[in-house]
């Protein structure tokens, strides 16, 4: 037990660990990139139901796909709003958000067209890029093409 200078008494010891938090975990950078896809495609169906009425198949299909829009963009901000919890302290780390949401646009874009065409055979397939959203595989990437990312 060490003591305080004169008339305060002995000082107390902290015991406790000082630990470091985790980093963050992939998982929100999933979140980030398939709230991007939801958004992407809720704009693509958006404009699709007021361009071209042949899309939607008549009055019902107009509001089904309108409404379809409105369930994506409230889930992409449910998504969006579940990763920036998960990230703890790492939110001002930009390869948390540019990255994942840039490969989630694609994605939506590709699936929203897909999706408009009847293609049904073909739409898992854009989801296969989402491999490139975890960051071990981006870091693979960056140093295969000698591109200096973040120290660790």
């Amino acid at each position: 037990m060490t003591r305080q200078p004169a008339g305060r008494g002995p000082m107390r010891r902290d015991n406790a660990p000082i630990r470091k938090r985790r980093p963050a975990t992939t998982i929100p950078d999933l979140l980030f990139a398939l709230a991007s896809a939801a958004w992407t495609m809720s704009i693509v169906f958006v404009v699709a139901s007021f361009i071209d009425k042949e899309t939607t198949a008549g009055e019902p299909g107009t509001w089904l796909a309108r409404l379809f829009s409105a369930a994506l963009t409230l889930s992409g901000i449910f998504g969006f709003l579940l990763g920036l919890i998960l990230l703890r302290d790492e939110l001002r780390q930009a390869d948390h958000f540019v990255t994942p949401m840039i490969i989630g646009a694609i994605i939506g874009g590709i699936e929203a067209m897909l999706f408009l065409w009847p293609a049904d055979g073909f739409l898992l397939a854009p989801f296969l890029l989402l491999i490139f959203v975890f960051r071990p595989i981006r870091r693979r990437i960056a140093r295969l093409f000698g591109a200096a990312g973040p120290a660790r």
